[in-house]
């Protein structure tokens, strides 16, 4: 699953805790969760929090699709 946040400027601990379980729930099923065009606000949000270390985060969106 991509998640693209280019358009989400800030996040809280609701939408932190949203992306945390996706990722958890996605594990699970055997599907990894990738997140896409972060604004510097949420990169920053993740780093602060760690959640950057459990998320798979990359620069753009080719970069975060996965490869055959």
């Amino acid at each position: 699953m991509l998640v693209d946040l280019h358009d989400v400027n800030s996040t809280d601990s609701a939408g932190l805790n949203a992306l945390l379980v996706a990722r958890r729930e996605g594990a699970r099923t055997g599907t990894a969760l990738r997140l896409a065009r972060l604004s510097h606000s949420v990169a920053r949000t993740l780093q602060i929090t760690g959640a950057d270390q459990a998320l798979a985060v990359q620069p753009d969106v080719p970069a975060a699709l996965p490869h055959s």
